[in-house]
């Protein structure tokens, strides 16, 4: 036990390690090959490769031999005899993790009314499966047996924590039995047993060789017993990295589960060694930062010790803050200071974060340098290029070739179908432009569509049926993906499954055709969401492309790695630390009365990865006081150590890198604002309209430029892709339906007339093929309308004498540019008994008011006044106006019943001298020319650019 050694927060763990064997070794280089370095996982051990390579120099050697402790598998057994191989061979096999989560899967299935549900889905399942097979390996770690589920009392727990406890005893109960069966075992109980036999065999048999444990913090009771196990050999040595030598006795002992030296503590404790007792291998090189993440991390209940610090005790040099208002300013002032980093020869620098939507914007920031870096957390699986082709071809063989999806997945680079990739992109065009959105009809478009759904319609046929077997739909979805990838020089095995992301995709889809076989039958419309949940859980790593002094680390990545300037990024709570997450199989009292570690304990782990990089050469702070329009709070440790800083009187605000800041306020701001007009075209009077509806006469007084992009650009909006129905289609049925009845009725109104209009309108809304839930809205809204519009007409209707219903109309006068034509379309005209007329409209939505109307802000009706007035209508003669009316349906009438003449005067005169001012080639058509009255919608505000010179401020006032 004399053989512990801790090396210091802020001495570089495996510089440290590295120097010290290299010069152990020196004068027999060679037998550094024979010492066995146990370190954490593999990364710890590519990051120690590269210390001994790196203070090596050009001097060639051989690396001493490196395991991962969390990868020991029976190869890495460092001693063998007669009984260990023995012990080996009596070990079962470890169970895959795709096998292991298909059998969960499926017990899953078989038990949703465990779950006080009908049915589970396979994405829900795939996700239980997951959570429970990481309890299971939890349990295995912490060597927690789960018949104690039997004295967990039910009735101390929620409802459903009770049924979920129930089918978690099924499922302990009979997995051991399941793995019997088929002679496997779990692999983090396999591990385990491994670590178990070492052991037990160096203890009986010590290697000659050195064997060196480091840099574990021995969470596992296993791992304790590997610790202990090395401690105790002759050539065995330990290294712990960190252990807080600066805290006092009482508040080591206040130590809990949130605090980075917990599992230290516990480990010294199962050692039964004190902490003074192992001596330090290195001299710390910064002994006052090492204090002050001391006093910043120091137990809640011994706080008030923070009245005593001696600032002489601490050392704020090399710390600093950047704090800026949002996520896009805080990644531009990180990249500007690993871009200010890179001026300086040889100086490393590195942001530490686990928040990924940062680690991708710094990423695109330093692009503008042309500076490529890497996250090395990786990118996830279901996100990667061939992943998302396969989950498209999936969307459009389940959604029947929607528009939008087939659009989609031919507008994917992979998508090539056999033909020269510029001529698919040209066909793709086309397609969605003559065929997608102009409804013609092309040969050579429509043999393209139709190549695309042959080479689909065994993938759609398979996820028509009522039931599949998991392995062919799999292989029916590869199918047809290779076929779709390939062109006329490649096949789709060589485009779909090269470099980094289509070879991570070949094996995940090889791991899972492994395993297939246990699900049997499945529904195949649920494929999809069980492909994406398996998906999810995968993660691609780059392995070329990464910048050599600039990295982008997650906090696992970035542990006993050492740079001269380390950012540690969004210090907000939810990041620093990560917010803990609830369990789908165990309350927060389950798992406490279970024996698990509470959550909090992931919170000390976090704290531990904090300490290690706040005890870096040079470190800052950055966070954003927004992300995506959240406010955030900054994380518990910044603010402990602002509260220090304030009990040393000194101001947070002075270790702000201003600088920067003021930077990433000037990088992109330009040197001159140039404020834009709106637009005001001037067309020659050849092009201006001479015939115009009363509709068009109204948008033209309140936005001539949408006038001019409509009627004279011929500018129209394409029809959209897959377009839901909307109230405007619900008023055009509404609209069907009364133009039908009032031409079967048009004399006299019918007793039946509910009847009636409840048959039509079943008719037209079953034509329109209206969905399910549109349908719960539209057709009580439909039936109230009816009740609304009989208690209306039985009044209205006893002075008419004949309704005319949709009938068009025109009236031509001279102006001063040539004869203009009003045209229109009226709802609705009716003769009265004293053969006056009736001008009325129907509106489902808001109907004009009386007081527009004559104001002149709504010449429809004035103006179909003018047309009748005149003769103008089909089949209706020339007569007094007496009313101009809005029934808006199933709310109210507007009845304009006085000055009739005056305001079809008005609007006429209106309608003259807004002619005469566009006669003049020097009128421009402007946009908004008054905003309080503009149209409710426009297609034409974004061409008009409306949002930019509308906000420019007094200048285009």
């Amino acid at each position: 036990m004399n053989k512990i050694y801790n090396i210091p927060l802020s001495c570089s763990f495996v510089d440290n390690l590295a120097k010290h064997f290299l010069q152990e070794y020196r004068s027999h280089i060679l037998d550094l090959a024979e010492v066995t370095f146990l370190l954490p996982n593999n990364r710890a051990c590519q990051t120690l490769k590269s210390a001994f390579i790196r203070l090596n120099g050009m001097h060639p050697t051989l690396l001493p031999k490196m395991k991962a402790i969390a990868d020991m598998a029976d190869d890495e057994l460092l001693l063998s005899s007669p009984e260990v191989a023995q012990n080996i061979i009596d070990l079962p096999p470890a169970i895959s993790p795709q096998m292991r989560q298909m059998l969960f899967i499926k017990i899953i299935m078989s038990k949703p009314a465990e779950f006080g549900i009908e049915k589970i889905s396979l994405n829900q399942a795939a996700f239980l499966a997951s959570d429970l097979g990481n309890l299971i390996d939890t349990s295995h770690n912490l060597q927690l047996d789960f018949a104690n589920l039997e004295h967990l009392a039910p009735e101390e727990y929620a409802s459903h924590w009770q049924e979920t406890l129930k089918f978690l005893k099924i499922i302990t109960a009979y997995w051991p039995d399941i793995l019997s069966e088929q002679n496997l075992c779990d692999a983090a109980w396999r591990k385990n047993k491994l670590i178990d036999i070492q052991c037990d065999a160096w203890k009986k048999s010590p290697p000659e060789n050195k064997i060196v444990i480091a840099g574990t913090s021995a969470a596992f009771p296993t791992m304790k017993k590997l610790v202990q196990t090395v401690a105790s050999l002759p050539n065995g040595e330990v290294y712990l990295h960190g252990l807080d030598k600066h805290l006092d006795d009482s508040s080591w002992k206040m130590i809990d589960e949130t605090h980075p030296q917990y599992e230290l503590k516990e480990l010294l404790d199962f050692l039964q060694m004190n902490r003074h007792d192992i001596p330090d291998f290195s001299q710390s090189e910064n002994p006052h930062k090492e204090n002050l993440i001391s006093e910043i991390m120091r137990p809640a209940h011994s706080t008030d010790s923070w009245r005593k610090i001696d600032i002489k005790n601490i050392d704020l040099s090399n710390i600093s803050f950047i704090n800026t208002s949002d996520i896009r300013q805080e990644a531009i002032a990180i990249a500007i200071k690993m871009r200010e980093v890179l001026e300086e020869p040889e100086k490393t620098v590195a942001l530490i974060t686990s928040d990924r939507n940062l680690s991708r914007r710094v990423a695109s920031e330093l692009a503008r340098w042309g500076i490529k870096i890497d996250d090395s957390a990786g990118k996830p699986l279901l996100q990667t290029p061939p992943a998302i082709f396969m989950r498209q071809i999936l969307a459009v063989a389940q959604n029947k070739f929607s528009a939008t999806d087939i659009l989609s997945l031919l507008k994917h680079p992979l998508c090539r179908c056999g033909i020269e990739t510029s001529k698919i992109r040209k066909l793709t065009r086309d397609y969605e432009y003559f065929v997608l959105r102009k409804k013609q009809n092309l040969q050579e478009l429509n043999d393209f569509s139709e190549q695309i759904k042959t080479i689909l319609q065994p993938l759609q046929e398979e996820i028509s049926k009522q039931e599949t077997s998991l392995s062919d739909i799999i292989q029916i979805h590869i199918k047809t993906t290779e076929t779709l990838a390939a062109d006329i020089n490649k096949s789709g095995e060589e485009n779909l499954w090269k470099g980094e992301n289509g070879k991570a995709l070949a094996s995940f889809f090889s791991d899972i055709l492994g395993a297939a076989h246990i699900l049997d039958k499945i529904s195949p419309q649920e494929y999809a969401g069980l492909l994406d949940s398996l998906l999810s859980g995968h993660i691609v790593h780059s392995n070329f492309g990464t910048h050599p002094r600039l990295k982008i680390l997650g906090p696992i990545e970035a542990k006993l790695q050492h740079f001269d300037v380390t950012i540690i990024g969004e210090t907000n709570e939810g990041t620093w630390p990560v917010s803990t997450s609830s369990d789908m199989w165990m309350s927060r009292p389950m798992k406490k009365d279970f024996g698990f570690p509470l959550p909090e304990r992931s919170i000390g782990v976090s704290a531990n990865n904090f300490s290690e990089l706040f005890c870096a050469p040079k470190i800052i702070l950055s966070r954003a006081e927004r992300v995506m329009g959240t406010p955030m709070v900054k994380s518990r440790w910044v603010l402990r150590f602002e509260t220090i800083l304030k009990a040393l009187n000194i101001s947070p605000d002075s270790l702000l890198e201003t600088n920067i800041c003021n930077w990433t306020n000037k990088l992109d701001s330009p040197k001159e604002f140039n404020f834009i007009t709106p637009p005001a075209p001037r067309p020659p009077l050849s092009s201006r309209p001479r015939s115009l509806s009363v509709s068009a006469i109204e948008l033209w007084m309140r936005d001539p430029y949408s006038l001019f992009a409509k009627y004279i650009l011929k500018l129209k909006p394409l029809e959209e892709l897959d377009a839901d129905l909307t109230l405007a289609d619900y008023g055009n049925i509404v609209h069907s339906c009364l133009e039908e009845f009032n031409n079967r009725y048009p004399h006299q109104y019918p007793n039946n007339a509910k009847e009636e209009l409840l048959k039509i309108g079943k008719k037209y809304f079953m034509e329109q093929q209206i969905s399910s839930d549109k349908l719960a809205f539209w057709l009580p809204k439909y039936n109230n309308t009816i009740d609304w519009l009989i208690s209306v007409e039985q009044k209205y209707r006893s002075n008419i004498k004949r309704v005319h219903n949709e009938v068009c109309g025109e009236y031509s006068f001279n102006s001063a540019g040539g004869d203009f034509t009003i045209k229109a379309k009226a709802d609705r005209i009716d003769e009265n008994l004293d053969g006056s007329l009736n001008i009325l409209d129907y509106k489902t939505g808001k109907a004009r008011s009386s007081k527009e109307v004559s104001a002149g802000f709504a010449p429809q009706l004035p103006l179909e006044g003018l047309i009748a007035s005149q003769g103008g209508f089909k089949n209706i003669k020339a007569a007094e106006v007496q009313h101009l009316i809005y029934w808006q349906l199933g709310k109210k009438v507007t009845d304009i019943d006085k000055n009739i003449d005056e305001i079809i005067n008005k609007n006429f005169t209106n309608l003259q001298s807004l002619i005469s001012a566009f006669d003049f080639e020097s009128t421009a058509y402007i946009c908004h020319p008054n905003p309080k009255k503009i149209p409710e919608y426009s297609d034409y505000e974004h061409l008009a650019r409306v949002k930019e010179w509308s906000t420019s401020g007094d200048n285009n006032d």
